[in-house]
């Protein structure tokens, strides 16, 4: 009877802190931590120094309050308003009226990523899945994005194409020209917005090395590594001073101006208008464009093009076969101003 008291004790009160934190962070789910919590003491007091994190958003609204809009604030929204005269973009927000601002007030509360975030003070590895992609292409055109940034942009690799029954033709003048440098302009500004999103979140946690934003359909992702998260830390203000200049621009609501400011760039594509993949897989008007700044050099930009993709920001699969062929393909440079 005396072994009795020990057979009856939980397991878990067996296992060293590190023990239990190295679970927490093969969780990393972030709603699963905070239910954890409850579980005990000891889990209470150890969730927050979980240092890999998941954050599975289903709306993305401002820490900071706006009195002036009663709509969702959304990824999707803002990006919505900013590109609204170009006529290849963006699905409705998602979510329901907020209508008043004390409602308002609580569900930024709830719903802020950098709120929810603050009861994690460790945090190392962070992803945040957004609810959706950006992007509703017309013309049944479907498009993967990847792009890297510190204080701005650091590179971009966007693959755009077809699906089936979409000819050359339908994709306007010029071969389609125009159309593809819709997909590029559409895909830097769904980056920077999403950038902008979580520039709270790397002021405040300090510990961050890697941060990750992708959506659930997998269309486009933005990565920090931690050179480009110290880039934007040691930033003076300049790049921020300009952000900040674009805050109430469009009727004063927070979503419909503010994203990073995009530098003047290098836009390298490379079309094929039929490509043959493994397995019989057909990609009509595969595109690829690589987006460098143009404080480089473009000759020196060219050769970084393949080693940009190989590196890391190319795709899975059917798409990373597909850009490993383009980027041996003729390519044409254009160059943009930063907008």
């Amino acid at each position: 009877m005396d072994s009795l008291p020990e057979n009856l004790t939980d397991g878990f009160d067996r296992l060293p802190d590190p023990v239990i934190l190295t679970i927490f962070n093969y969780i990393s789910d972030i709603k699963t931590l905070i239910r954890c919590r409850a579980v005990s003491r000891r889990f209470n007091s150890l969730v927050p120094q979980t240092d890999s994190l998941l954050l599975r958003v289903d709306r993305v609204i401002s820490s900071v309050d706006s009195d002036d809009d009663g709509d969702t604030s959304s990824v999707i929204g803002f990006i919505k308003s900013i590109v609204k005269s170009i006529q290849y973009l963006i699905s409705p927000p998602q979510g329901h009226t907020l209508h008043s601002s004390s409602n308002r007030n609580q569900s930024q509360s709830q719903y802020s990523p950098a709120m929810i975030l603050r009861g994690f003070d460790r945090i190392k590895e962070l992803q945040i899945e957004l609810p959706t992609g950006d992007l509703r292409l017309e013309k049944r055109a479907g498009i993967k994005w990847k792009a890297e940034f510190g204080k701005t942009l650091k590179s971009c690799v966007i693959l755009g194409f077809r699906c089936d029954g979409v000819g050359e033709s339908d994709l306007g003048g010029g071969g389609g020209l125009k159309t593809r440098v819709v997909w590029t302009i559409s895909a830097l500004i769904a980056a920077s917005a999403r950038h902008y999103m979580v520039k709270e979140i790397v002021k405040e946690h300090l510990h961050l090395s890697k941060l990750v934003v992708r959506d659930r359909e997998d269309e486009g992702t933005v990565i920090m590594n931690e050179p480009g998260i110290n880039e934007f830390r040691e930033d003076k203000g300049e790049n921020l001073d300009e952000e900040e200049g674009q805050n109430g621009a469009i009727n004063g609501i927070w979503w419909r101006s503010n994203r990073t400011r995009v530098p003047a760039v290098w836009m390298r594509m490379r079309h094929e208008a039929k490509l043959d993949l493994s397995d019989g897989v057909t990609m009509d008007g595969a595109t690829l464009v690589v987006v460098r700044p143009t404080a480089e050099e473009a000759e020196e930009e060219h050769r970084c093009d393949e080693g940009l993709v190989v590196s890391g920001r190319g795709f899975d699969g059917v798409y990373g076969e597909a850009v490993a062929k383009l980027i041996n393909r003729r390519s044409y440079l254009l160059e943009m101003n930063s907008f």
